[in-house]
């Protein structure tokens, strides 16, 4: 294997940086624009996201919502202030540090430069590439192509190359159909099969 490849949010990061963006704070500023009290501005937000849905690539960034919504903050100036909400996973530190020290690692996201490049910035000297689906290949979630990409630009057959994440489509049968080793992590339902500590990755893979 040449290359270990790490979904970012619910797998190295906790969730709660991204949700307490989307879920917290622009259902507040919304309520406060217009008036609102929390619940209902949370419910129309929540409902202009899902009419949108997340096949298009404008539901992953910050900026069209903020402009969408006509809110008078920033989204930078949101996400500097929840920025404490960033939590790396004691699992994750611990396997990527003893990978990183004969691997090469790389992070693979759906998510937006925004919030990748601030959620992994305490552990982004692990790896060597990291890429954004949505930003930097203008492609919504993790689909072959991404993939193959990716195989492209590190001159590495997809056979040469495993990747393990949290989203059982995206992250494992999808980079799976194209032969490419690929892990899924559980921690919470722990299904049959799945990784339930990424630390379990170490004694899975064979190298």
């Amino acid at each position: 294997m040449k290359v270990i490849s790490f979904d970012a949010d619910g797998t190295l990061i906790d969730l709660d940086f991204v949700n307490t963006f989307w879920d917290l704070e622009v259902p507040k500023l919304y309520a406060e624009k217009y008036g609102l009290d929390f619940e209902e501005a949370f419910r129309i937000v929540r409902k202009s996201y899902d009419e949108l849905g997340d096949e298009d690539l404008r539901w992953y960034q910050p900026d069209y919502w903020f402009k969408h919504f006509k809110l008078d903050e920033t989204p930078q100036k949101i996400i500097e202030k929840i920025r404490h909400k960033v939590k790396v996973f004691p699992d994750a530190l611990e396997t990527i540090d003893y990978l990183s020290r004969k691997h090469d690692l790389i992070v693979v996201s759906n998510a937006p430069r925004e919030f990748l490049d601030l959620g992994i910035k305490d552990i982004e000297h692990y790896f060597s590439r990291i890429y954004s689906c949505t930003s930097d290949f203008r492609m919504v979630r993790k689909k072959p192509e991404v993939y193959h990409r990716i195989c492209q630009e590190l001159s590495v057959k997809p056979e040469q190359v495993i990747h393990v994440g949290d989203h059982y489509k995206f992250d494992y049968e999808i980079p799976r159909s194209i032969g490419i080793e690929a892990y899924f992590l559980d921690r919470e339902n722990g299904s049959k099969g799945a990784l339930r500590d990424l630390r379990e990755l170490i004694n899975r893979i064979k190298f």
